[in-house]
């Protein structure tokens, strides 16, 4: 309720609420801790809701297929042994969405050939399919790919809560967790994708190279690339970000090589039908059958693509406008005299760049796959920040 004669603040002074909250919750070890339970309330209903309501998305489907072709290779066999795993998690409503939801969908339901035709585009994440495999075993391979996203989600919330408590900034959860949720951590903990797996061994891997382990960093790196190919992007920009900051080049020059040839032998092997029809599947028209499809390059439907990727994007998702809020916001730290030399600032300029790089390099506009820049960047200025609500209660009273 507003005083006549001031603002609510000015009310809350004189009545003494100010005075009685600053003892009472204004101490930092108590805020330190709220912010902490805070964040990990945020995490673990996320997990806990991703359990009990998996997302069951046609990428499942396909993650699943690809794990069975090492035992499968009839389309057939393949396609119906798929769908069985399926069935058995899924309920009626789920498969009905699976399966036929849409023309795409009703079409790989009914066409086993043209089903496995479009597993080439998910045998390149080579690293995420031998771990469902050596999930498998233990506690099944729909179970496994659910266990992937969720597992991956707490690691990364609990590695989130350290990073914070090492740059003594834990009261900066308070913003971390909604800014996380705005940039699609939720949905990526319930979808069954690989996005959560590599956005947590980038994570690790950003904040080594901001602890100058340079090396370690570049084994994860390179790793992650395994797990989704597109994040040579990252490497890519950090390697950028080294040769205009006068970091040690050489590692990840040799990362970024490694990683690029890994990923050709990979896609080679994998008969994936190479960037300009999968470009042309994903960002033009989707197609039923991969097999055999290599489309003419046309300046006409690359224009189309990017077109569709930033409309949809800027209409539809959220990653736009927190890249321009964090812009803004790493420009006032830096007014404020609230940057920080070294790594710090170096390694927000890559994350930048990285993101304008990902949509550059293959203009999807889905928040889930600029998260790892995104959320990255979100951490690194929330540890710059350091927001301290205790202080500002105390000045305010005061």
């Amino acid at each position: 309720m507003m005083a006549r004669d001031g603002t609510v603040m000015d009310w809350a002074l004189r009545t003494g609420i100010v005075q009685w909250l600053t003892q009472t919750v204004g101490s930092k070890r108590l805020l330190d801790r709220l912010a902490a339970a805070f964040f990990a309330v945020v995490c673990l209903a996320i997990s806990a809701y991703a359990l009990v309501r998996p997302d069951y998305n046609w990428d499942m489907v396909a993650y699943v297929a690809t794990a069975l072709e090492d035992r499968h290779s009839d389309p057939v066999e393949l396609h119906a042994e798929t769908w069985k795993l399926i069935g058995e998690r899924a309920s009626d409503t789920q498969l009905y969405a699976l399966q036929q939801s849409n023309p795409y969908n009703l079409n790989q339901w009914q066409n086993p050939a043209d089903f496995q035709s479009q597993l080439s585009m998910y045998r390149v994440k080579v690293a995420y399919i031998a771990t469902l495999r050596a999930l498998e075993p233990v506690v099944g391979l729909v179970n496994a790919a659910i266990l992937l996203s969720v597992l991956p989600s707490l690691a990364l919330g609990g590695f989130c809560l350290f990073w914070l408590a090492r740059e003594d900034a834990l009261q900066g959860a308070f913003v971390l967790a909604p800014l996380l949720v705005l940039a699609d951590y939720a949905h990526m903990t319930t979808a069954v994708v690989p996005d959560m797996l590599v956005s947590l061994v980038s994570f690790v891997a950003i904040y080594l190279l901001l602890r100058k382990r340079d090396l370690a960093a570049c084994v994860l790196l390179f790793a992650s690339v395994f797990l989704r190919p597109d994040n040579i992007i990252l490497v890519f920009a950090l390697l950028l970000t080294a040769i205009a900051f006068g970091w040690r080049v050489l590692p990840l020059l040799i990362t970024f090589v490694a990683a690029l040839a890994g990923g050709m032998i990979v896609a080679r092997l994998g008969g994936h039908p190479g960037w300009w029809a999968h470009f042309y599947f994903s960002c033009v028209q989707i197609q039923n059958s991969m097999a055999n499809f290599h489309p003419d390059f046309s300046l006409v439907d690359f224009a189309r693509g990017y077109v569709r990727g930033a409309v949809v994007a800027v209409m539809d998702n959220e990653w736009p406008a927190i890249l321009a809020l964090l812009l803004a916001g790493w420009a006032l730290l830096a007014r404020a005299g609230r940057t920080r030399g070294g790594r710090e600032n170096a390694l927000i300029f890559a994350l930048a760049i990285g993101t304008l790089g990902k949509f550059a390099s293959f203009p999807l506009p889905d928040d889930r796959f600029f998260f790892v820049f995104i959320g990255a960047m979100s951490m690194m200025l929330v540890t710059m920040w350091k927001p301290r609500f205790d202080t500002a209660v105390a000045q305010r009273a005061a």
